[in-house]
């Protein structure tokens, strides 16, 4: 059994979020690389805020299909960290892109959307 349920994963996706639009910020990374996060920030916010599962603002998009979407993500964020010629802002997108590689692994996608 995996350790995310899709109640765990909303709530991971929500601080994902958050840590996407602070966190460029914080690590002073350009004002280009901070725009970049936060349109992803926010796509993920949208798709987060409409999945069928407890943290959604309301539930219209299937959960598998939230997994599709966000594993959709992780060839954007690898390019996005090859197109960075500063380091910090390539070890940035890398990390995003381990930590959705790490919850899309973790997640049990054919769980109950309640649980």
């Amino acid at each position: 059994m995996k350790p995310l349920t899709p109640t765990r994963h909303g709530i991971v996706d929500y601080a994902a979020c958050a840590l996407m639009l602070a966190g460029p910020r914080l690590l002073g990374l350009s004002p280009q690389a901070q725009a970049l996060s936060a349109g992803l920030a926010a796509s993920y916010l949208g798709v987060t805020a409409l999945t069928d599962f407890p943290p959604a603002l309301k539930r219209v998009l299937p959960f598998p299909l939230h997994g599709k979407i966000e594993l959709g993500t992780l060839p954007v964020l690898l390019g996005l960290a090859a197109l960075r010629h500063e380091s910090r802002e390539r070890l940035y997108f890398l990390g995003l892109a381990g930590m959705v590689a790490g919850a899309y692994t973790l997640t049990d996608w054919q769980a109950d959307p309640d649980s």
